[in-house]
């Protein structure tokens, strides 16, 4: 498992703010907000109009650049 930088994810994380829109795996979702999973990595919250989730941010990251 890879050491997480808290830092760097949230700096990374910073042009995706609470209320913007982004499209996530094809999807277009809403980011609620921005928060730190108990691992410390930097994470989004993010809701459409049927689900709400939690994702981290090497995980959303990898999605929103593919």
């Amino acid at each position: 498992m890879e050491k997480i930088d808290p830092q760097s994810d949230h700096l990374a994380l910073e042009k995706y703010q609470p209320g913007a829109q982004v499209n996530y795996k094809g999807k277009l979702y809403a980011i609620q907000l921005r928060t730190t999973l108990a691992s410390g990595e930097a994470a989004l919250v993010l809701q459409s109009d049927s689900e709400q989730f939690v994702v981290g941010a090497g995980q959303f990251l990898a999605a929103v650049a593919a």
